[in-house]
């Protein structure tokens, strides 16, 4: 009797280690569903998290690229001074040269692009210049003084962001004052007529502070004066700041 109840209980003792042994086993897991996308429910949470967190660093980089242009710590306005030869086309044939002086406001409004390549690609220019022309004898002589006042957008193609071509395309008014002397005797004449201008031109813009606040500005340049039916020629550079 002692025998059969000591094999009932090895009898029933069997299934009870066998479930235990299966429920000690590691759990398989799927590599297909955690190769998924977000949405795979088998995927762990904090893995599904990492995935967000770094779209979101992503797409917040793009974003600062797009609008880097509006984050440069310089403006783009200043001015300059220009200075260099005039060859003034003169109504009795040829060319008379002359020195050439002015001053001109710049602005770039490309920065108004959020595209950086597009914001170093347009200026703009209202300039003033300024030459002077005399001619005769002591007894009978004349002079001419011509002032342009212009407003010239430009294209530039940037070589970098400090140095590039441009050609510029402007108008404006080309005031002339005159006056003719006989002995002491002086009449002065004065009258305005419409400017075309044209040039192309080499333009740096260096940066003279280490935060860029602050910049170089300078030129070297060749210009056309459309006035009438004279035609002027100028081989000027200039410098300035840009702030």
């Amino acid at each position: 009797m002692k025998r059969l109840l000591l094999l009932a209980c090895l009898g029933f003792s069997f299934p009870v280690l066998a479930q235990k042994k299966d429920d000690d086993a590691p759990i398989p897991y799927d590599d297909d569903g955690a190769s998924s996308g977000d949405d795979d429910p088998n995927r762990p949470k904090k893995s599904r998290k990492s995935e967000r967190l770094r779209q979101e660093d992503e797409d917040e980089e793009e974003r600062g690229e797009k609008l880097g242009s509006y984050d440069d710590p310089n403006y783009g306005i200043g001015g300059d001074i220009t200075a260099g030869l005039a060859l003034l086309d003169a109504s009795r044939g040829g060319v008379d040269p002359r020195f050439s002086f002015g001053v001109r406001f710049i602005w770039e409004w490309g920065r108004l692009f959020a595209d950086e390549f597009l914001s170093e690609m347009f200026f703009a220019d209202l300039q003033w210049r300024f030459s002077v022309t005399t001619d005769g004898t002591e007894q009978v002589s004349g002079w001419a003084s011509q002032h342009a006042f212009t407003l010239a957008p430009a294209v530039q193609w940037p070589f970098s962001k400090t140095l590039g071509v441009y050609a510029q395309l402007g108008v404006g008014v080309n005031a002339a004052f005159s006056g003719i002397r006989i002995d002491q005797t002086e009449v002065q004449l004065q009258g305005a007529r419409f400017v075309l201008q044209y040039g192309v031109g080499l333009r740096g813009r260096p940066a003279i502070l280490a935060d860029e606040t602050l910049r170089l500005s300078w030129r070297v340049e060749i210009t056309r004066y459309l006035r009438g039916y004279l035609h002027d020629t100028v081989f000027a550079a200039g410098v300035g700041l840009l702030f």
